[in-house]
């Protein structure tokens, strides 16, 4: 993992922190008030956004990654080429959500997670570093492109 600084980031993944910054304004979340924004960027460049929502059971809350995904994929894309988490603190995305990117990554390990703190800290990573032995729809020989 690699600690940087916005303004250190290429044009168009500044850009995808900003969406995900937006798109935490729209979080819901009275019980824990962990406000997160999430964007996607697509295979083909669109972005794509999320925020948390909590319910309050909170086994029925959705993370921000998460809504970010199915956001991009009820838009008919299935192929993820970046995504960033921005909320309060560490952006490295839950067990569970990288078992959601990690499904439309198309079996590729090097797909960029940005993890970025309301602090201005920025987290760099890889899906492969943060979830290095991942079962997705290639260890199933499904092409989650067909789909």
């Amino acid at each position: 993992m690699e600690i940087t600084t916005i303004d250190k980031l290429s044009e168009e993944n500044q850009k995808l922190v900003k969406v995900a910054m937006e798109a935490r304004k729209n979080a819901y979340s009275p019980y824990s008030s962990h406000l997160v924004g999430a964007a996607v960027r697509s295979a083909s460049g669109k972005i794509y956004s999320g925020c948390n929502v909590e319910i309050i059971t909170l086994q029925t809350s959705t993370h921000a990654e998460r809504n970010a995904v199915m956001n991009m994929a009820m838009h008919g894309e299935r192929v993820i080429d970046a995504v960033v988490c921005y909320g309060p603190y560490s952006g490295v995305p839950c067990a569970e959500c990288r078992q959601v990117i990690w499904e439309f990554c198309d079996g590729n390990p090097d797909v960029l997670i940005i993890g970025a703190t309301t602090e201005g800290e920025i987290e760099l990573m890889t899906i492969g570093e943060i979830y290095p032995y991942a079962y997705g729809p290639e260890t199933k020989g499904i092409d989650c492109k067909k789909y």
